[in-house]
């Protein structure tokens, strides 16, 4: 079985603004990171691909949300990728570009492999989460063992 993650975090400024740009510039860079990791399965890529941008947009609407879904072989190799390496660094800096959440801003769930998530499953896998904690459905860090 593998693991699905899905991040939403809102953005203190549209993409292109000075406030944001220490986080969108270095996006693409921490994404070769995530290829490049042991572990790494599939992520939705809208840059490079039309369908993905397209549910992208359905699923944001007009909002300033930076919006991930990808997939892993494991919570474990998802963990090391998340705060072992580039993306730890990023990560840490969060509250620079994000406002602060008020719900549950990522989802972990687990899933077949070969299967590709949605963004309108992993949007209910949130909204779950958010409704109901932490589950077998729908889970975070807490709900995992071996974290950071």
């Amino acid at each position: 079985m593998n693991v699905a993650v899905h991040t939403v975090g809102g953005l203190k400024a549209e993409p292109g603004e000075p406030e944001v740009a220490g986080f969108v510039d270095n996006v693409p860079a921490v994404y070769a990171v995530s290829e490049r990791s042991d572990g790494f399965v599939w992520r939705l890529d809208r840059m490079t691909n039309p369908d993905h941008q397209a549910a992208y947009e359905v699923y944001v609407g007009d909002a300033d949300l930076a919006v991930t879904l990808s997939v892993w072989e494991s919570v474990e190799k998802l963990n090391h990728y998340v705060f072992k390496t580039l993306h730890g660094r990023f990560y840490n800096r969060k509250e620079e570009w994000f406002h602060p959440a008020e719900a549950a801003m990522f989802v972990l769930w687990t899933l077949p492999e070969g299967h590709e998530p949605t963004l309108v499953e992993a949007g209910a896998r949130l909204a779950h989460l958010r409704a109901h904690g932490p589950s077998d459905h729908a889970f975070d860090w807490s709900y995992t063992s071996g974290t950071r």
